[in-house]
């Protein structure tokens, strides 16, 4: 199973470094790409793919309007923000389960990676049973790392800081995880304590 894949950027040169490195992702398809946010509405109509990796400044627009179509459009689709306006950006109520991370454009490349792959095992079918209650098994490498770090006590703003990630893309993680995991907010705090300690004593 592939994910389908559109990415809206108006730079030209980095959107063909970044459809190259996608492309590299086995189980990713780039379907589409676009510069403008006529072009980006017009991909997501006729691909309607599973993740579209947005700009937000666009010459004729604004990217968000691109991410309101595609989730009218697929509601199961994702959205991964790429922009320079990452760390001033703030999700509207109406995107919130929609955006799965809000990353700066200026990450490494093998970070950005890694936030792409990380949406492929949920979204490519690969469930984890419900019996297994190992964190680590049911999580992404970033997921548990987020996860220790809750359970280490550090609230949203200081593992983004910590981990160069934006507080909204930590927020999506919790989500995320907790969606994995089958629990809540304040039932994810104390799972990751005790996971925290529990791997402490293993170390």
């Amino acid at each position: 199973m592939y994910l389908d894949c559109v990415i809206v950027e108006d730079q030209l040169m980095f959107l063909q470094m970044l459809s190259r490195m996608l492309q590299g992702i086995p189980r990713l398809r780039v379907v589409g790409t676009a510069q403008t946010e006529a072009d980006g509405l017009a991909a997501c109509e006729k691909h309607q793919p599973d993740l579209l990796v947005l700009d937000l400044a666009l010459p004729d627009g604004h990217g968000i309007n691109v991410a309101h179509r595609l989730a009218r459009l697929k509601p199961s689709a994702k959205t991964i923000i790429l922009s320079g306006e990452a760390s001033t950006f703030l999700c509207p109520a109406s995107l919130d389960r929609h955006i799965h991370a809000v990353l700066d454009k200026t990450q490494a490349f093998d970070d950005l990676a890694q936030e792409f792959k990380e949406l492929l095992p949920r979204r490519a079918g690969r469930a984890s049973s419900v019996t297994d209650r190992n964190p680590r098994q049911k999580l992404s490498v970033r997921e548990h790392e987020i996860f220790l770090l809750i359970g280490s006590g550090l609230l949203s703003k200081e593992i983004a800081d910590k981990l160069g990630l934006s507080t909204h893309t930590i927020q999506a993680h919790r989500k995320n995880i907790a969606e994995k995991l089958g629990t809540t907010g304040p039932e994810l705090g104390q799972l990751a304590v005790k996971h925290y300690h529990e791997t402490l004593g293993q170390a």
